[in-house]
């Protein structure tokens, strides 16, 4: 009798364990998705809104494309690289115990390469700005942080009537 009962705890368990690992298994792959998707969604609007509202010649927009494929891949290696020496850091805090100026070191040394990221984004902003002509320049200047900030959100159809309902 307690062998049977046993038999079928051990037989929920692992369904119970192998439908977890499939619906992590959904999430992540729905999340990677939706990530790819919503890039796409960014690099369409940015051109959209570079066409559109400042009003990039077919030629601007190709001098766009190649600035934006460039730092792209810059800013990939940054995070690759940040995300690396973020492994490294928790692995050095637990060795020291959490010890607090090993804290404050790695925070400083996390804000130093913030900063890194933050330049690589200006210094993007300000080469496409140098494609703009003189009559597109005071466009671009008032609306880029429009766009920028409406490229950042997200655009799922929730979050959206979310946006909605707390306006």
């Amino acid at each position: 009798m307690i062998k049977n009962k046993s038999k079928i705890l051990l037989i929920i368990i692992g369904v119970l364990l192998i439908t977890n690992i499939v619906m992590l298994s959904f999430f992540l792959l729905s999340k990677q998705s939706r990530g790819h998707k919503n890039r796409m969604d960014r690099e369409t609007m940015m051109v959209i809104f570079l066409k559109n509202k400042i009003e990039f010649t077919e030629e601007q927009l190709q001098q766009y494309k190649v600035i934006s494929n460039l730092h792209r891949g810059n800013i990939k290696k940054m995070f690759d690289s940040l995300h690396n020496s973020k492994d490294k850091q928790f692995k050095e805090l637990a060795a020291t115990n959490f010890n607090d100026s090993i804290m404050n070191t790695i925070a400083g040394n996390s804000s130093a390469s913030q900063k890194v990221i933050e330049l690589q984004m200006f210094n993007h902003l300000k080469n496409i700005r140098i494609i703009c002509t003189k009559e597109q320049l005071p466009i671009f200047d008032s609306l880029f942080v429009v766009i920028l900030n409406k490229i950042g959100k997200p655009h799922n159809d929730d979050e959206r009537k979310n946006r909605q309902i707390n306006k």
